[in-house]
C-alpha cells in the first residue's frame, strides 16, 4: 500500500493527523490564555486555502492542515470559556446537593465535590463545610448557602479555570445543613467510593496513623493526610509523586511495576497484564476521578510501548491520548498541572528511556535497579521545566531517594492490600501487616533522613515564562543529541 494514499498530495493519513492535532493544541492554548477574534484565523485560512490549490505548495498545504485543527482547538474552548461567562457570579441558593466523590476531611474542615441543579442545568460545586456532622459519598444534602464563582488568587494558577476543568463551577460558602439524608440508589461510582470508604476506615485501625496515612496516599492516592512535617520531607526530596494523583506516579508505578515481573520470572505478556491489572485496580479504588483516569491512560501507553518494544515509537499515540483528552475537557491543557506532568512525564519516559537504556545497557541489569534509575531520571527531565515553574524549588536528591523508595512501592501496595483484605485471618494478616509496617516505616524514615541532608532542595523564587520556553528548547535539543548517540550505536 502506498505511503501516499490520503486525499491530499505529499502527506500520509498520518502525517495530516498529527499536524492537525498540533494545530488543534496550539488553538487550545491560545485561546485559553488570550481573547482572538476568530475572523482573522477564518480570513488567513481561506487564503492558505487558495494559495496550496493553487500552487500546490507542501508547505502551504501543511499550513493548512494546522490551521484547521487551530480552528476546532479554538472553536472547542471558546464554547466552554463562554459557557462560563454566562453564569452568574453569585447568588443565594436553597435547596439539594448532591454527593459526587470521595469526602476530604482535614483537621479544619470537610471537602465535599457536589452536583446540584440551578435553573435546570446540572453544575458541580464544591462544599468546604464544618468537620461536623461528618458528610459520606452517599449523602444527599439540603443547604442554604451563597453560591459563588471560585477566585484567582496566585498569579500562575486560575483556580476558577482549574475546576471549570473539572466541570466545577461554584464554590458553596457559609453553608447551613437543613438535613442529611441517604441517596435511595447508589450508582456504580457510588458503590466505588463505598469500596474506597471501606479500605481507608481498615488502614486506618490495622496501622499506626503516620504509616496508615502514607499508605492511605499509595493505595488511594492524595497527601492530604500526612502530617506538614512528613509531607515536607516528601516535597523537599521529590517524592511526593507516589501519593499525588498527577500522573507522574502511575507512569512510575506502572514501569516499575512491569519490570519487578520480568524479573521474577513472567513473560513479557504476561507481566504487561499484571501491570495493567494494577493500573486499573488502583484507579477504581480512588474512586476514578478523571485527573487519575487522564493518568492512567498514559501509564497504560507507556506499557503498551514496552510490551510492543517500541517505546521510542510512541509520541504519536501520546499526542493522540491528549489531543482526546483535550476535547474532552480542554481547559486541561493549561490550567491542571496533573494533566500537563502526566503528559510530560509520559514523553520524558518515551523520548529519553530508549536511548539511555541502549547507551547504558539494561541486559543484565541486577533487580531492575538500573531500569528505575533511567525511567526517573527519564520522566523527571520530561517533568522538570514545568515543577521549577510552578513550585518554583528543586529537589537535588530526587534520584536517589527514588532509588531507595520505588522498587519497594509495588510490594508495599501489594502487602498493604493483602493486609486489608484478608484481615480476618489472624495468622496471616498479622504477618502481612508487620512486614507492611515495617516497609512504611522504613521509606518515611529515609526519606525523613535524606530530607535533612544541607541544600537537599534548592528554592529558585519565580523564574517567569521565559524558563519554561528556555527549558524546553534544551529539553528537545537534548532529545535529538540522544538520538543521533543511539544511532551511532
Amino acid at each position: 500500500m502506498s505511503k501516499k494514499i490520503c486525499c491530499f498530495k505529499f502527506f500520509s493519513v498520518s502525517q495530516i493527523s498529527i499536524l492537525v492535532s498540533l494545530g488543534l493544541l496550539t488553538g487550545v492554548m491560545i485561546r485559553s490564555l488570550v481573547v482572538i477574534d476568530l475572523k482573522w484565523f477564518f480570513i488567513i485560512s481561506a487564503l492558505i486555502f487558495a494559495n496550496s490549490m493553487v500552487f500546490k505548495s507542501k508547505y502551504m498545504r501543511c499550513l493548512l492542515f494546522l490551521a484547521v485543527g487551530f480552528i476546532f482547538g479554538f472553536l472547542r474552548v471558546n464554547f466552554d470559556l463562554s459557557k462560563m461567562d454566562a453564569f452568574e457570579k453569585e447568588f443565594n441558593f436553597s435547596g439539594t446537593i448532591v454527593v459526587d466523590g470521595p469526602v476530604e476531611s482535614t483537621e479544619d474542615y470537610q471537602k465535599i465535590k457536589g452536583i446540584f441543579f440551578h435553573k435546570d442545568k446540572k453544575m458541580g460545586v464544591i462544599v468546604f463545610a464544618p468537620t461536623k456532622p461528618t458528610i459520606k459519598y452517599n449523602n444527599k444534602l439540603e443547604v442554604s448557602c451563597l453560591m459563588q464563582r471560585p477566585e484567582n488568587r496566585h498569579e500562575k494558577f486560575n483556580y476558577s479555570r482549574f475546576l471549570a476543568s473539572q466541570k466545577i463551577y461554584y464554590i458553596c460558602k457559609s453553608v447551613k445543613f437543613k438535613g442529611i439524608y441517604l441517596k435511595k440508589e447508589l450508582t456504580f461510582k457510588d458503590r466505588l467510593f463505598a469500596l474506597r470508604a471501606l479500605f481507608e476506615k481498615r488502614i486506618e485501625i490495622l496501622f499506626p496513623k503516620t504509616e496508615g496515612a502514607y499508605l492511605a496516599g499509595l493505595l488511594l492516592g492524595g497527601d492530604n493526610r500526612l502530617s506538614r512535617k512528613v509531607s515536607e520531607d516528601f516535597r523537599v526530596t521529590g517524592t511526593t509523586h507516589t501519593v499525588a494523583v498527577s500522573g507522574y506516579n502511575i507512569t512510575i508505578i506502572s514501569s516499575v511495576l512491569m519490570w519487578i515481573a520480568v524479573g521474577l520470572g513472567l513473560w513479557r505478556r504476561q507481566a504487561f497484564y499484571l501491570a495493567l491489572l494494577g493500573i486499573v485496580l488502583f484507579v477504581l479504588l480512588i474512586g476514578a476521578p478523571s485527573s487519575a483516569t487522564r493518568a492512567a491512560v498514559m501509564g497504560i501507553l507507556i506499557l503498551l510501548a514496552m510490551q510492543k518494544g517500541r517505546l521510542a515509537d510512541s509520541v504519536e499515540v501520546a499526542i493522540f491520548a491528549a489531543v482526546g483528552m483535550v476535547l474532552f475537557s480542554p481547559l486541561i491543557l493549561i490550567y491542571d498541572v496533573g494533566f500537563q506532568l502526566s503528559f510530560l512525564a509520559t514523553l520524558g519516559i518515551i523520548l529519553v528511556y530508549a536511548p539511555l537504556s541502549i547507551l547504558f545497557g539494561i541486559e543484565h541489569d541486577f533487580l531492575e535497579l538500573k531500569s528505575i534509575v533511567l525511567v526517573t531520571i527519564s520522566a523527571q527531565l520530561g517533568v522538570l521545566g514545568l515543577l521549577v515553574y510552578v513550585f518554583e524549588s528543586f529537589s537535588l536528591i530526587s534520584v536517589l531517594a527514588n532509588l531507595f523508595i520505588l522498587p519497594l512501592i509495588p510490594i508495599i501496595m501489594l502487602a498493604g492490600f493483602i493486609s486489608i483484605a484478608f484481615w480476618f485471618i489472624p495468622v496471616f494478616s498479622q504477618l502481612a501487616i508487620t512486614f507492611t509496617w515495617f516497609l512504611l516505616h522504613f521509606e518515611i524514615f529515609a526519606i525523613s533522613y535524606l530530607a535533612k541532608i544541607p541544600f537537599a532542595s534548592i528554592d529558585f523564587g519565580d523564574l517567569g515564562i521565559l524558563w519554561l520556553l528556555g527549558y524546553y528548547i534544551f529539553f528537545v535539543g537534548f532529545v535529538f543529541k540522544l538520538k543521533q548517540i543511539e544511532i551511532k550505536k
